[in-house]
């Protein structure tokens, strides 16, 4: 590997090494809602955003931001969408009584952020990096990218529908799909529609359950 794409590999794994403590002692001190807010500030302030300046910025392929789809793709929106009915239906569905405006609308904005920055991070920056290499890029990328999800299942005071097991799980599943359409048409748009809209429906849940709001 180049010493790029070795930089990006060590800022994940370092990123994942740190708030293996930093998040139960985050929620622990702080209470659940609180720390874990502030450990998602700290993940996108110390991770996300440096990948995006360090690794995708001026480095970006024209394509990586394009919502332009060959012909042979066109049913990807299709399927994406159906991915997000289908979260929709095991998430929102048997929690309907749980749910409030207010976490609502707090779930609209820290998905909003969280997603967006994600995608262009992790897709975006392997996407870039590994260019020259993608099935290592894809593999590195996606196994990074479920692996940052467990320092969260350490959380005090926070319970995840479906347990740990779910939130890890959902990772690794709805990572694959989105790095196999992103590697595919080689652009992060339509995925990142589809995290945003996941991450909405998914905090929602969490945070009326666990008293965000």
């Amino acid at each position: 590997m180049t010493r790029p794409q070795i930089a990006l590999v060590l800022h994940a794994l370092a990123l994942i090494a740190a708030l293996i403590p930093t998040v139960p002692a985050l929620t622990q001190a702080l209470g659940g809602p609180q720390g874990y807010l502030l450990s998602l500030c700290l993940y996108w302030l110390g991770f996300c955003l440096p990948v995006i300046f360090l690794h995708v910025r001026k480095r970006r392929g024209p394509r990586l931001f394009s919502e332009s789809l060959p012909w042979r793709d066109w049913w990807i929106p299709g399927l994406l969408l159906l991915q997000v009915g289908v979260v929709g239906l095991a998430a929102i569905v048997p929690n309907t009584s749980l749910l409030t405006t207010h976490a609502a609308m707090l779930a609209a904005l820290v998905a909003l952020v969280n997603g967006t920055l994600e995608e262009v991070a992790w897709r975006g920056g392997f996407l870039t990096r590994f260019a020259d290499r993608p099935r290592l890029g894809f593999v590195l990328g996606w196994v990074l990218f479920t692996a940052w999800h467990a320092p969260l299942a350490l959380s005090h005071g926070i319970v995840f529908d479906g347990g740990w097991m779910a939130l890890v799980g959902g990772a690794a599943g709805l990572g694959l799909l989105w790095n196999w359409i992103a590697w595919r048409t080689g652009s992060i748009f339509w995925v990142s529609i589809a995290h945003v809209l996941t991450n909405f429906m998914a905090f929602w849940v969490l945070f009326d359950a666990n008293g965000f709001a």
